[in-house]
């Protein structure tokens, strides 16, 4: 996978802004295509333990989804950030996982956004392995 630097600064933004909760959101880019090119965020509704948990909001999420069609673009992964830990896929994270999207994580240690590593599902429900991932 390839991401425009502007849609991982978008990511970055995000997680700096949301700190101490985690944050998350959807990465968009052509149909049939490996760049990322959008970051669109979703709301966190995980209330009880947003600090090491989230939960996106499925009405963010099909407005995106519906923008997206409407525009020939395609869901491309999702992101998420792990504030205060390293950005690696937790048993949680591979839990939730469906086979194909990439799943980028992103570091937020004291709010500064760190390391961001990318996660792929062997299949639904995880495992998941690290994938490498260019920015343009």
């Amino acid at each position: 996978m390839r991401i425009e630097r502007a849609a991982l600064d978008a990511v970055n933004a995000h997680a700096a802004e949301g700190y101490p909760n985690e944050i998350c959101g959807i990465l968009a880019g052509a149909e049939g295509g490996d760049l990322v090119t959008e970051a669109h965020r979703v709301r966190n509704i995980n209330v009880e333990r947003a600090r090491d948990r989230y939960l996106m909001d499925p009405r963010d999420q099909m407005r995106i989804q519906r923008d997206l069609d409407q525009r020939g673009m395609a869901l491309l992964g999702y992101y998420h950030s792990h504030p205060d830990s390293p950005a690696r896929a937790s048993v949680t994270d591979a839990g939730a996982s469906w086979e194909g999207p990439g799943y980028l994580i992103v570091s937020c240690r004291q709010g500064v956004p760190g390391d961001a590593n990318l996660f792929v599902a062997e299949q639904d429900g995880g495992p998941m392995h690290q994938e490498p991932y260019t920015v343009v």
